[in-house]
């Protein structure tokens, strides 16, 4: 019901924002982990199976790091690490830090609408307020529709090319998702392909009635 819902209020905007969605800037965190914990297969003849070349080493405690980003068809945003869990204070600073210069270069004086989950920090009367100080026009948003949000499927893109190159410590994470996230053709070239494909992820999960898709 809630994605079926938010399928017709994306299909609104999908008129209001000259059918592909230019105005809207969509956001979102994620966790990315210094070791990659993607399931990986390795071919292997008999008796080699406990042979260090086909093994993945893992760690109990792997070191994590939270990012906030936002996309538009611009391409991708200001980036912030954030220390520790996010809560509705520090948010407000992202939003003031990252999100608001970064809307000023894209669009200027013209209109646009921001995209953000349910989160509890996200939606806590302080950072409604915040927003509506702001002049942030807010995109209703389901609690659960991670489908929905073409972010994810960056965010995937991302992780996968971080650890195309070997990762051993926090400062090394950092500074590969700088340099992937600003500077990477694919995650550029994703992000257009991402917001312009818009209309064809709200006509999916339509016709799926708020269902699984393929997004």
């Amino acid at each position: 019901c809630h994605r079926l819902t938010q399928s017709l209020i994306l299909d609104v905007l999908l008129v209001k924002y000259d059918f592909n969605l230019l105005q809207v800037v969509f956001s979102d965190e994620s966790t990315i982990a210094v070791l990659d914990d993607r399931v990986q297969s390795v071919r292997r003849r008999p008796g080699e199976e406990f042979q260090p070349d086909c093994l993945q080493k893992t760690v109990k405690f792997p070191q994590k790091i939270m990012v906030w980003g936002a996309i538009s068809v611009h391409g991708t945003s200001r980036l912030h690490i954030v220390e520790g869990m996010m809560n509705q204070t520090k948010y407000i600073e992202v939003l003031r830090g990252r999100l608001l210069p970064q809307v000023t270069e894209w669009y200027g004086d013209r209109p646009w609408i921001f995209q953000q989950d349910s989160a509890p920090c996200h939606t806590a009367k302080s950072v409604k307020k915040w927003c509506a100080d702001n002049g942030v026009e807010l995109l209703p948003w389901a609690g659960n529709s991670p489908d929905m949000n073409p972010i994810e499927s960056l965010w995937c893109l991302l992780k996968n090319e971080i650890h195309e190159v070997p990762i051993t410590t926090k400062k090394q994470l950092i500074e590969r998702l700088i340099e992937v996230w600003f500077h990477s053709d694919r995650i550029k070239d994703l992000c257009r392909t991402l917001i312009r494909g818009m209309p064809k992820r709200v006509q999916a999960l339509k016709s799926a009635k708020g269902g699984q898709t393929d997004y």
